[in-house]
């Protein structure tokens, strides 16, 4: 039965496995990338804007930054999982 059940873990993968040692790379990558994307960019952005910007633009532009952000860590996990190291 566990047999049955590694064989079927590995069907998903299509074929490819990857070692504990890669995925715990590519884990902390995207750990890393998230919090600089949407803690420590917008909190740079915010302290600069606030005395440069009225606070509608400033919301709008930091809004618009955590979007982008959120839209191309998507595509890093996409590239991460198609590598097989997510």
């Amino acid at each position: 039965m566990g047999r049955r059940l590694a064989q079927e873990g590995q069907e998903g993968t299509g074929g490819r496995s990857s070692s504990w040692g890669a995925a715990a790379v590519a884990a902390g990558l995207m750990l890393l990338l998230s919090y600089l994307a949407f803690v420590l960019i917008p909190n740079t952005l915010m302290g600069y804007l606030t005395t440069r910007m009225t606070p509608v633009g400033r919301d709008l532009v930091v809004t618009g930054v955590w979007a982008l952000s959120f839209v191309l860590l998507c595509g890093v996990f996409v590239r991460l999982q198609r590598r097989g190291t997510a």
